[in-house]
């Protein structure tokens, strides 16, 4: 049995990795994307995590199941649950809010980070520790949640303090939590690692783009333009960005550390690693800033998509994939036959197909939300309330100009019929609703990563 390593990150966009805008100093990245299979045409299912995630550990789109936006199903597959029935050892390592287990996230995995303590891993430190307990009495009490959140939210405004503890671990912690584990466990592992450096908001780090901005600059920054959104000014997006690619260098870096120590843990010789983003991110491109879940343009849904295996060939494969298809490619690597439900194909094996395959992206609800096509060259969008349409040719120069139909008669019918038959498909399953009950400290949580719930 292999060992099974998946990597995701959140908010990395695909450009940024192996595109004009990636930073010189990614040594880690650039070097696997040359070393491993790489997709240039990758997709994620979704514009943001909360949707995203449930393609990622299932192999399901988000629309087959009936309550996306309430976590993860009973009856969604979850790729934890199905490696743990198989003999592996499975272990979740994150802290984003919206993967906890108030959200059913933590199926099948026999470690979890934030759920299960007494390592050296869940330790806080004094100041965080009382600050979370604060948090914690506070919202028993009608109200305070809220008071909290505007004092939270104005420190940073104002004066560019953090209250309480980082919104979530550093990569360095993570990977210190995850090697800890490695070194326990004595069966193979299947190990999910799931960064949150790149998302906002975004702190300066030493020996990157970013070093000379002070963390008091970066957090006021955070909350102004999460305020403004598109109508920031062009001054701040460009800082806001250089912190972005900040964090990407210190990820790099944290990146080529685990991999290391992997190597000398696990040997990765006879590891199969996925490594990919839950969605990308916007600097006011189309008047969109961070990830809205409403937008389905190249920088919100444009991922890197990378997967290395001792008998999977380091080639490029531009054939359209999106993050559906990485877990029947975990799946078959360690012997498992993948549920019905699965749409995805096998990464390993997958062979140019050259505009022979579609894939989809799902944004909201199925019946007034937004969906996406691909080809992999162009792209048809269509607004599920007004039954407006957008054509797109993805390799244009210019930032994504809409085509005529009329001129593109044949590209749009054909995407239009698979975005019809998707559409058709996703619909027509039923599912019982997961009736998830989000906590005020959950919500807390989600409001001061900028989240509106």
């Amino acid at each position: 049995m292999k060992n099974i390593v998946f990597i995701t990150v959140d908010s990395l966009r695909a450009d940024y990795v192996f595109g004009p805008r990636a930073p010189d100093s990614i040594g880690t990245l650039s070097s696997i994307s040359d070393q491993w299979r790489s997709f240039p045409n990758a997709f994620a299912n979704a514009p943001y995590t909360k949707q995203s995630f449930l393609s990622l550990l299932s192999g399901t789109y988000p629309w087959t199941f009936d309550s996306p936006e309430d976590g993860f199903e009973q009856d969604r597959p979850h790729v934890a649950e199905l490696l743990s029935e198989s003999g592996y050892v499975t272990g979740g390592f994150h802290t984003n809010t919206y993967l906890s287990p108030t959200y059913n996230y933590d199926r099948g995995f026999d470690y979890y980070l934030g759920r299960d303590t007494g390592g050296i891993s869940d330790t806080e430190s004094a100041v965080s520790a009382r600050f979370s307990t604060m948090v914690e009495r506070a919202v028993t009490m009608r109200g305070l949640s809220r008071a909290i959140f505007w004092a939270y939210k104005n420190a940073g405004k104002k004066l560019g303090v953090q209250l309480g503890s980082n919104l979530y671990k550093p990569a360095s912690e993570l990977n210190d939590a995850v090697i800890d584990w490695v070194k326990q466990c004595s069966r193979p592992v299947f190990a999910w690692v799931h960064y949150m450096d790149v998302h906002n908001p975004y702190y300066p780090h030493e020996g990157t783009v970013s070093e000379n901005i002070s963390r008091r600059k970066a957090v006021k920054l955070f909350h102004k333009v999460n305020d403004l959104r598109s109508d920031a000014d062009d001054e701040d997006i460009a800082t806001l960005e250089r912190l972005y690619r900040g964090e990407i260098e210190y990820f790099d870096r944290e990146l080529g550390d685990l991999l290391d120590r992997l190597d000398r843990t696990l040997g990765l010789d006879n590891t199969l690693v996925v490594f990919t983003s839950d969605h990308g991110e916007a600097f006011n491109e189309h008047e969109y800033v961070f990830h809205p879940g409403s937008a389905l343009y190249e920088e919100n849904v444009h991922i890197p998509l990378l997967v290395r295996g001792t008998d999977i060939e380091p080639i490029e494969v531009s054939t359209p994939v999106t993050n559906a298809d990485i877990v029947p490619t975990i799946l078959r690597a360690a012997g498992v036959k993948p549920p019905a439900s699965t749409v995805g194909i096998d990464l390993s094996s997958i062979e140019e197909q050259s505009g022979e395959r579609v894939v989809f992206v799902e944004s909201y609800d199925k019946t007034d939300g937004g969906v996406m096509a691909t080809d992999g060259r162009y792209k048809l969008i269509r607004d599920l309330e007004t039954g407006e349409e957008s054509l797109y040719d993805r390799r244009r120069e210019e930032t994504e100009v809409t085509l005529h139909t009329q001129e593109y008669n044949n590209v749009y019918t054909t995407l239009r019929s698979e975005l019809d038959e998707h559409l058709r498909t996703v619909t027509q399953r039923e599912s019982n609703d997961s009736n998830v009950e989000v906590t005020e400290d959950v919500r807390l949580r989600l409001r001061k990563l900028g989240y509106d719930e």
